[in-house]
């Protein structure tokens, strides 16, 4: 049998083995083994280009592989295109097509030397990939083998309004698509006048003169600029009862008033500049200033008299004090502001008070000893003392005083307060300071009393153990800081013992006793006095 060769000329564009997987598109079984398939991408594609069918003169004599070629150079000299089912370097079968019929050739024989790439290409070939070969398409795919017919040459253009003038130009654009848009005159792209001089948002073409004044006699509705022309010699108030009634106007433009023809002046009669003429209140009224009694500018005295001229009634008992016998009260000995003992060697019990009543002097009481005790001491008020009372206000910062003079005698406990005053101020203190703690709390006259002193550390101190009570609200001034005491601080000549008051921070108040320079310190004074 005569053996058909051929010399591959190039480009192999695909081969396979014939297949196990089932394609079921296909039918009909061209391999001599009931379970093959061909795929569509090697022999059958290649069969259907010719619109061939697949029948039973085309199957395969057995299997092996397969190759397409699209040239190769037959005995003839002829080039064409063939399937040919040969393993590599043995003779075979090539299927070829002659005037659209397909015929498998036996033998054939492919000439390696030929094509010395072949042996590599055929057992690592792939199938063919259908797509766009042409570079210039905008779905060129270079990685297609066979051209389908798919290549869009439009897709990636860019088209758009190519007129630099149109609203819509795209820069972009590079061909026409007859989108143009423009603005109709005398209106620009974005809906705004060409021409607005007065910046009225009316396009100059459409601007119309007259009055725009509503109010005047020859407004006109339809203008859009005033050209000056209104006029209002019309309008005025034509009610005769008014004050600016004018005959000659015709429509009343509201401006009637009736108050500029009346009597202007202060109606009320409880005011100073009270004007019973007056018919129109012109805001105008004068009333008696605050802290002043009358329309003259006087004040009520001490004893509540309009313009009166007592300075002072401290024991509020309606004489003034320039003509009070006794400031104060008498005690059931008959002596002014007395302490209430006639025996001087007896204690005589005042009332009967406790820890938070107020006190004879209007202060707090915040001790309570619990009997009376008989101190005697030259300058003392009271020897016989039960109770403290405690100032309703603080007195104005001042130095200790005192600078160093080392004053013997002083305590700091309960009840020493008033005889630690009394000796600081027989110490000569004011010889080196005029004005100092002691002195301003035994000058103080709360609730007209005389007795006054400023307290000891021990004294001072009650005020946060109260208990129950918070003696710090009744002082007016009262806050949390350092205050003066009537004790030397170690005894030492210059330095004064004060207490500082801070918050505990569980909502009370802690003490600390500590001693700052008598001269130099200025420390707020809350007097205290007992009875």
């Amino acid at each position: 049998m005569k053996t058909l060769s051929i010399t591959l000329l190039g480009g192999l564009l695909c081969f396979t083995q014939l297949s196990l997987a089932q394609v079921p598109a296909f039918p009909y079984n061209p391999d001599i083994d009931s379970n093959a398939f061909i795929e569509l991408t090697d022999l059958l594609y290649f069969l259907d280009l010719y619109g061939q069918p697949w029948s039973f003169s085309d199957e395969v004599s057995e299997p092996g592989d397969m190759m397409y070629f699209d040239a190769y150079e037959n005995d003839e000299g002829d080039i064409d295109s063939a399937w040919i089912r040969l393993p590599i370097g043995s003779a075979g079968q090539i299927l070829t097509v002659s005037n659209g019929i397909p015929q498998w050739n036996d033998p054939a024989e492919i000439l390696l030397s030929a094509f010395p790439c072949l042996e590599s290409l055929c057992n690592g070939g792939g199938d063919i990939i259908l797509g766009c070969t042409v570079d210039q398409a905008c779905n060129y795919n270079p990685a297609a083998t066979l051209e389908d017919g798919t290549c869009d040459f439009i897709s990636c253009l860019i088209f758009g309004c190519t007129d630099p003038i149109a609203c819509n130009y795209d820069l972009l654009a590079e061909y026409a698509d007859g989108t143009c848009q423009y603005a109709s005159f005398p209106f620009d792209c974005n809906g705004d006048c060409l021409g607005d001089d007065d910046g009225d948002g009316i396009c100059d073409e459409f601007e119309i003169f007259g009055c725009i004044d509503s109010m005047s006699c020859n407004y006109f509705i339809g203008a859009t600029n005033d050209d000056g022309s209104c006029t209002y010699d019309c309008y005025g108030c034509i009610d005769p009862s008014a004050c600016n009634f004018g005959p000659s106007f015709l429509i009343d433009d509201g401006s009637c008033e009736y108050i500029s023809c009346l009597i202007h002046g202060c109606t009320d009669v409880n005011a100073c500049n009270y004007y019973y003429e007056a018919a129109y209140d012109d805001g105008s009224c004068e009333y008696i200033l605050p802290g002043n009694c009358d329309c003259s500018g006087n004040q009520l005295d001490a004893l509540d008299v309009c313009g009166g001229l007592c300075s002072e009634d401290l024991d509020a008992d309606d004489i003034c004090d320039d003509v009070d016998d006794c400031v104060g009260e008498y005690d059931i000995c008959g002596n002014c502001n007395g302490n209430g003992i006639c025996d001087p060697e007896a204690c005589n019990p005042i009332g009967g008070y406790s820890v938070g009543d107020i006190g004879p002097a209007g202060g707090v009481i915040i001790y309570d000893n619990g009997e009376y005790t008989y101190t005697d001491y030259d300058n003392s008020s009271y020897d016989c003392w039960r109770y403290i009372e405690v100032s309703t206000e603080v007195l104005p910062a001042q130095v200790w005083g005192c600078y160093a003079t080392n004053i013997s005698g002083l305590s700091n406990s309960i009840g020493s307060g008033e005889i630690n005053t009394q000796i600081i101020l027989g110490s000569g203190c004011a010889e080196v300071s005029p004005t100092y703690a002691a002195l301003s709390a035994s000058l103080y006259l709360g609730g007209g009393m005389t007795d006054w002193f400023l307290p000891s550390p021990a004294e001072l101190i009650l005020l946060a153990d109260g208990g129950e009570f918070d003696f710090t609200t009744s002082i007016s001034g009262w806050e949390l800081g350092s205050y003066w005491t009537s004790d030397q601080f170690m005894n030492v000549g210059y330095l004064g013992t004060f207490i500082e008051f801070s918050d505990d921070g569980q909502g009370g108040i802690q003490t600390t006793i500590s001693g700052t320079n008598v001269n130099v310190s200025e420390l707020q004074i809350i007097p205290m006095r007992r009875f």
